[in-house]
């Protein structure tokens, strides 16, 4: 199992790995990536990835999210479309997208709740469908395809992601050939090739793992769709840094953050470290501490103790309403207390007047 920003720094040792241990050659062996969102290896197979294409085809090179942030920022793009997402909460360098979206002519949201950050930066928003009304399929790390059937009708002036997706393209001059959920979901399984043949009525209710079906040939060699690279080297390395890492608790979603109801599940920040770690630094269980990294930027928060956090590492909350982990930049970080707040001098005393004296 591996998480899928281990593919931001290369796949080339992972796939070395597997290569060390084996895993082709063992009968229920293999890699499991777990995405950082739902579906996320849905649309990535779908070709929804920079340089990547439909059923993971190697493409022209596009922008990646850092790059789409860039561009904004330098005035190279002057509008974005912002699909189901405000990256001033969940996307990481908080400071670059702020930058980005300042700089941003227009910006385009499909939102299905509002947030701070769609408030202050978007030209226009559109409702977008909550999960009980989603239609379609989702992919689940082991490949099994599932069908997504709503349980409620779509509300008010609510359109599916695909039926907006479709009718921005047809107005830039694309064919208008999807007109339903179906259509939709056919025009998935004709464009990537190891889902060929698949049919919604196949998918029924437990749905249909790929890799097993002989159409999983299509699926391009490895060489031919990962870059190798070696990892990047710490920017300071000293007895106080600590490797940065993050995580989204599972309870830090719209819909928790949008519920009166669920206020007491709201999730607040803490930094998890290793026992190990604690012992070295002086930290303690539950106190809170100033999070900072070498940019200068710093968060509050708890700390906790965790024996599965390797030692010189330290692991933080993103998507969370304060003090989130994507306000950091820098790859490590040190635990320090918080600053005491300094007091202004008080002003100095004026000397009383001769009618205050006189009184």
């Amino acid at each position: 199992l591996y998480g899928e920003r281990l593919l931001d720094g290369g796949a080339g040792g992972l796939l070395e790995l597997a290569e060390a241990l084996g895993l082709a050659a063992t009968a229920g062996a293999g890699l499991i990536g777990i995405p950082d969102a739902a579906n996320g290896r849905g649309l990535r197979e779908a070709g929804a990835a920079a340089g990547v294409g439909p059923g993971l085809a190697q493409a022209p090179a596009g922008l990646d999210t850092p790059a789409i942030a860039a561009a904004l920022a330098s005035g190279e793009l002057t509008a974005v479309y912002l699909l189901g997402v405000d990256p001033l909460h969940e996307l990481p360098d908080r400071a670059a997208w702020e930058q980005a979206l300042e700089h941003a002519s227009t910006v385009i949201a499909h939102a299905a709740f509002l947030t701070d950050g769609l408030r202050e930066h978007a030209t226009v928003i559109f409702p977008a469908e909550a999960a009980a009304e989603k239609e379609g399929t989702v992919t689940h790390p082991d490949g099994r395809l599932q069908r997504l059937r709503p349980a409620i009708a779509r509300q008010g002036a609510v359109r599916s992601e695909w039926w907006i997706l479709a009718e921005l393209a047809a107005r830039l001059g694309g064919e208008r050939a999807i007109a339903n959920g179906a259509m939709a979901s056919a025009a998935l399984f004709d464009a990537v090739g190891f889902y060929a043949g698949l049919t919604l009525e196949e998918l029924a209710g437990r749905g249909v793992r790929w890799p097993p079906r002989e159409q999983a040939a299509a699926l391009p060699a490895p060489s031919s769709r990962i870059e190798t690279r070696p990892p990047r080297p710490l920017s300071r390395v000293d007895a106080r840094a600590l490797r940065a890492g993050s995580y989204r608790s599972i309870w830090a979603s719209r819909e928790v953050a949008a519920s009166p109801a669920l206020a007491f599940l709201h999730p607040s920040q803490r930094v998890e470290v290793s026992p190990a770690a604690a012992h070295r630094l002086g930290l303690r269980d539950g106190v809170e501490m100033l999070v900072a990294d070498e940019s200068g930027a710093g968060v509050r928060a708890r700390v906790a103790l965790r024996d599965a956090v390797p030692d010189g590492s330290a692991f933080l909350q993103h998507a969370i309403a304060a003090d989130s982990a994507n306000l950091l930049r820098g790859e490590t970080v040190e635990i320090v207390p918080i600053p005491e707040p300094v007091e202004p001098p008080p002003p100095p005393e004026e000397e009383a007047s001769v009618e205050e004296a006189l009184v």
